[in-house]
């Protein structure tokens, strides 16, 4: 059978690795499960660090060095520094299902995707 249709928008908020990375925002107008990581994949561009979708190992490091041999050190730092999906939510909103109020979080960026951006702004890769 056929999926669900999913929906999502996103803007690349910056470059990193010599434009074969990059952080990006999404908003999702449907809640289906992976969707974030689905639709990534979908438009050639798997998250870092994705393995189930497409985004780890080799396709990382070719991501992140664009072939350069110069660059597989940080590469291979940068991947071993995360060791996840390279995914944060820093809002998310619904309405409760019992209630109907609306409910907002707020998380801000993770220790491990901090460390990774330092690394990749002192190489002067962001």
């Amino acid at each position: 059978g056929r999926g669900r249709v999913a929906a999502s928008n996103y803007w690349v908020l910056s470059e990193a690795g010599a434009g074969g990375a990059a952080v990006v925002e999404w908003k999702l107008d449907t809640g289906r499960t992976h969707q974030i990581r689905v639709h990534a994949r979908h438009i050639g561009h798997p998250l870092l660090c994705d393995t189930t979708y497409g985004g780890g190992g080799a396709a990382a490091i070719n991501a992140l060095t664009r072939n350069r041999s110069s660059r597989q050190t940080l590469a291979r730092q940068v991947l071993a520094s995360l060791a996840r999906p390279a995914l944060h939510a820093r809002t998310l909103a619904f309405d409760h299902p019992a209630t109907g109020k609306r409910m907002a979080f707020e998380a801000m960026l993770p220790q491990d995707m901090l460390h990774v951006t330092e690394l990749l702004k002192d190489a002067g890769w962001a």
